[in-house]
């Protein structure tokens, strides 16, 4: 088979960029003093705390595109001026928001990310990663875990995450939106650095909402597309867009609800394309080897092209960003982030065979397997 890959050049400039930005990320532990770095790290958590509660005010949102004083901030949200203005100084100081003289604040490109008219918003994967739910499993939970080898999140609220979602509305909504907001950070230069003009059907397992299906079939006018998740995030995406994309391309666009570790959608042709992004790493290898076995049925007598973005770890000296992402799939599911040996064993034992990486310009890859 012919590579999917597409801007092999503009890839490659990207990947040495961000080797480049992990090199320097480094950096301080050469240069500031072990005691006093070590207190850096030991107290990230007050950066992590004040981003939230800014996040979670609306801060963004209220600034706009105007620069504001912190009186006036403080006025529109009924906060203490004083506590707002060190909040705030706190925060600019660090590159989210902008001291544009004194007392008065702007947003700049960091703080524009919170705002919720914003394409590039991760304003809810902030929210969810500092909410009450979370938090409580790395303060409470972590400790107990690494001893009894549990799931943090089982191990605070006596069930998995999923189970958690089922009961609780308004957390899952939130995990919901959050899942959207993915495409915000890892970007969308995914659908152009890999080739999806050769197919004529996706069907996007765990899509949520369907925005990445929805981003596909506009530059892909000749697709259709079929969402599949849990039943009731699909009936929210189906009232969410149903009064907000043209009946042309509502037209190309179905959803249907159930259990991806119970069965997943047939596929119908050669030209069927399976997408799944940050699915595997939120499950074990038992887990994914429900979904690989589901997934072989699925594909019948035919041999669709199944697309896996999600990270692939080094085997040593692990990416910054992928060890942290990996400690978030400990704390919440039963999930990690594979190296390439452990996914090409995964696929192995199913009969599928990884065909090609396709490397994206972003922190994951892009893994594309047939079966076998």
């Amino acid at each position: 088979m012919d590579s999917l890959q597409r801007n092999g050049f503009k890839v490659k400039m990207f990947q040495r960029a961000m080797g480049f930005a992990n090199a320097l990320s480094s950096l301080p532990n050469k240069l500031v003093p072990p005691p006093f770095r070590i207190i850096q790290i030991g107290s990230a958590y007050w950066q992590s705390r004040a981003l939230y509660v800014a996040t979670d005010l609306g801060i963004a949102d209220v600034l706009g595109d105007d620069e504001l004083s912190c009186d006036d901030i403080a006025d529109r949200l009924k906060l203490h001026t004083d506590h707002l203005y060190r909040l705030l100084r706190m925060l600019a100081s660090f590159g989210v928001f902008k001291e544009c003289r004194e007392r008065f604040f702007c947003n700049n490109e960091l703080s524009s990310c919170l705002r919720i008219d914003s394409s590039k918003s991760v304003r809810n994967m902030v929210l969810l990663h500092n909410s009450t739910e979370m938090s409580r499993c790395w303060y409470e939970a972590l400790g107990p875990a690494l001893k009894t080898g549990q799931v943090p999140f089982v191990q605070k609220y006596q069930m998995g995450l999923f189970d958690y979602l089922d009961h609780q509305a308004e957390f899952d909504r939130l995990f919901t939106d959050a899942m959207t907001s993915v495409e915000a950070l890892t970007g969308t230069d995914y659908l152009e650095d890999f080739d999806w003009s050769r197919f004529d059907r996706l069907i996007d397992v765990g899509g949520s909402n369907g925005s990445k299906a929805i981003s596909i079939l506009k530059r892909n006018p000749h697709m259709r597309a079929l969402v599949f998740d849990r039943q009731q995030v699909i009936e929210n995406a189906v009232a969410d867009w149903r009064d907000k994309i043209d009946s042309e391309l509502l037209d190309r666009l179905s959803f249907t609800g159930g259990d991806m570790l119970k069965a997943v959608p047939p596929a119908r042709s050669e030209r069927d394309i399976y997408l799944f992004v940050a699915v595997f790493h939120a499950m074990d290898d038992v887990q994914a080897e429900k979904i690989l076995t589901n997934l072989s049925k699925a594909c019948g007598g035919y041999r669709p092209t199944i697309a896996i973005i999600d990270c692939v770890a080094e085997d040593q000296n692990i990416n910054p960003t992928v060890a942290s992402l990996d400690m978030q799939m400990l704390i919440g599911t039963d999930g990690r982030e594979r190296t390439e040996t452990e996914w090409r064993r995964l696929f192995d034992r199913h009969d599928f065979a990884l065909q090609e990486i396709v490397l994206l310009r972003t922190f994951a890859k892009l893994l594309v397997i047939k079966p076998g």
